[in-house]
């Protein structure tokens, strides 16, 4: 039995256990009729929190202006090209072509032409006037395809719809404060979403809308499907981290499974959780996110008490040439980038060399090597790389080479996976990198990084390296075009290959750093993860592995000193190494410095009332910086 170290943590637990049953989850939608396109109009409705509009045929509106906004547009007529439309009883026969996710019924009292419209069109939410409507669809025996929704202008109202089965509620005119006050007297979770985020995924958007649409689509949402909340911070923005409640940013939209409490008895009682179990806590908005975040530090401080490590390394990015087209890295070069703001290079070995005796004798104990894949290169390159650096320091630990650069390499001089490894490990190789895992789940991978080697690929390589002996890390990259099933799906392999070999020495999150990536740039991707699915990625790995995997590290490359530090309270106990020369996060946009040394890294564990450790890559070997500060 898991025994919490604050007494709180389990009275909140019990509490939720007693009020289980009750809790249902109600979306709502801040909608309003649009009755301009200037900018100041524009302006004013985005500052309220306003995200779609009703457009009216006879105002003519000029739909590019409202749409280069972020806008989400309805509209009654095939003549104005919105997003979805409003069909009725009268014209519903016209829209008979069109997606009928993309279709708004507003039900009258006609039950008959009701039950037509449902069963041949089936659009994708009824907009419903009284609460007879709702009863009756909501004993409909048919499978619904649909959401029930309900203008409400009062408080009053928005409860006694939400009561009687209402699945979303629109609201006009509603400021934060009426927001908050139904959030405070309804007994249910509202938690906010956007027109095509409540219908649609991001495969689906996707292939059904164009181009300028589904980039509105992703710039508005967030990884998990809510409304995005607007903030200057981002990961690697090198802005402070935003304006928290305790863990969470995001307090108007709050969610949480109907299994929410039972999940956390699982936990309570050190019972692993399930795949399903992780969806579910990845769902999670608002206050609950706090709550998860007290618990994974409970499990951390039982694991590894106050102690935070860092390693003292080197990261060295031998080239940043590279033929695989992932779209996210903003890090690899053509030969011909020379309009781009870093020329293509290639550093030779006596370089890599020279770099890495320069870190030791800086007190580096580790060199991380991670380069693009140059055309030219080949496995012989790498092997040559590490047993020079072996000649000259036998003690130095390499960390290098990712899983597709073991995969290239193998097959670039005609061995097998295994045979190769064989021969890295005898040259000095001592532990492999994680990465070029970003999201291992093939239906994202597709459009990420599709001539990249797939989910199954990257386990298999760290299967054999495990079995040879040769740990390493496991990383995710989040926050692109990913969703929570790739999430879940990622962490299940990870979790899969550890219990099969126990390789992993740690698990390491990696926010999606937006603002240089291609794939943003064509408006393909999202702007990275937001605050709280930060906070739920770095809880949950702790909660997810803590019977297979000790280690969480947070990224100071990607989150800043702050944002790191603030993480140490939700289940993170490393920080990763001082680097010295980390190119690829700069690359891609990211505002933090290449090197965050020692002393730096003393404040930050310090600050946060934990004691800072310098370890080993393997984590067997800790020195106490407690009382250590270099002037």
């Amino acid at each position: 039995m898991i025994k919490f170290l604050k007494k709180p943590i389990i009275l909140l637990i019990q509490m939720d256990i007693q009020k289980f049953n009750s809790n249902r989850n109600i979306s709502f939608l801040r909608i309003r009729p649009c009755d301009s396109d200037n900018e100041i109009y524009l302006n004013s409705r985005k500052k309220e929190g306003t995200s779609s509009f009703v457009v009216k045929d006879d105002l003519k509106l000029n739909l590019n202006n409202i749409h280069n906004k972020n806008f989400q547009t309805i509209s009654k007529t095939l003549d104005i090209d919105s997003d979805f439309w409003f069909i009725d009883d009268e014209n519903w026969k016209e829209f008979n072509s069109l997606n009928s996710k993309r279709l708004i019924y507003t039900i009258s009292d006609n039950k008959e032409e009701a039950l037509e419209i449902l069963s041949r069109l089936k659009p994708g939410v009824v907009l419903v006037n009284n609460i007879e409507q709702l009863s009756f669809l909501s004993n409909l025996n048919f499978n619904k395809s649909f959401y029930t929704a309900k203008y409400v202008n009062e408080i009053e109202e928005a409860d006694r719809y939400i009561n009687n089965g209402i699945d979303s509620i629109w609201l006009r005119d509603w400021s934060i404060e009426d927001i908050n006050k139904l959030q405070n007297l309804s007994d249910y979770n509202l938690y906010e979403t956007t027109l095509i985020s409540s219908k649609f995924s991001i495969n689906e958007a996707r292939q059904e809308f164009s181009k300028e649409t589904f980039t509105r689509f992703l710039l508005t949402k967030d990884v998990r499907g809510y409304k995005r909340m607007e903030t200057n911070w981002y990961p690697g923005s090198g802005q402070n981290i935003p304006k928290l409640k305790n863990f969470s940013f995001n307090n108007i939209s709050n969610f949480e499974s109907k299994e929410f409490a039972e999940i956390i008895q699982k936990i309570q009682t050190n019972e692993e959780i399930s795949d399903e179990d992780l969806k579910n806590l990845f769902l999670t908005s608002g206050s609950k996110v706090n709550q998860i975040a007290n618990i994974a530090n409970e499990l951390n401080i039982q694991k590894n008490g106050d102690r935070v490590t860092f390693v003292k390394n080197r990261n060295i990015n031998y080239t940043n040439q590279c033929y695989y087209k992932c779209g996210f890295c903003g890090f690899s070069k053509g030969p011909h980038s020379l309009n781009l703001k870093e020329k293509p290079y290639s550093i030779d070995i006596e370089e890599v060399v020279e770099r890495t005796i320069e870190a030791y004798e800086m007190g580096a104990s580790e060199v991380c090597l991670q380069g693009g894949i140059h055309p030219d290169y080949t496995g012989n390159f790498y092997l040559e790389m590490v047993t020079k650096i072996k000649e000259k320091l036998p003690n130095m630990h390499i960390h290098g080479f990712t899983p597709l650069e073991i995969w290239q390499g193998a097959e670039t001089i005609g061995k097998s996976v295994e045979e190769y490894l064989i021969l890295l490990k005898d040259a000095g190789l001592n532990t492999l990198p994680g990465t070029a895992a970003e999201i291992l789940d093939d239906r994202i991978r597709e459009y990420l990084c599709p001539d990249k080697i797939t989910s199954s690929q990257w386990g298999y390589v760290m299967e054999v390296a495990h079995g040879l002996g040769i740990k390493s890390t496991a990383t995710i990259m989040f926050g692109h075009i990913d969703d929570v099933d790739s999430w879940v799906n990622h962490f299940s392999l990870i979790r899969r290959i550890q219990k099969n070999t126990n390789g992993f020495t740690e698990v390491v999150p990696l926010p999606f750093v937006h603002m240089g990536s291609p794939i943003f740039l064509q408006g393909k991707s999202m702007t990275g993860p937001t605050w709280d699915e930060i906070v739920l990625i770095h809880s949950l790995a702790r909660i997810y592995f803590n019977n297979s995997i000790n280690n969480i590290q947070a990224s100071w490359v990607k989150l800043g000193h702050d944002g790191a530090g603030k993480l140490l309270h939700a289940g993170v106990n490393d920080l990763g190494g001082t680097l010295i020369n980390e190119n690829i996060s700069r690359a891609s946009g990211a505002d933090h410095g290449q090197e965050t040394t020692q002393d730096q890294f003393i404040d930050i564990i310090s600050s946060e009332n934990k004691t800072p450790y310098l370890r080993n890559t393997l984590y067997t070997e800790f020195s106490n910086l407690e009382n250590v500060k270099q002037f």
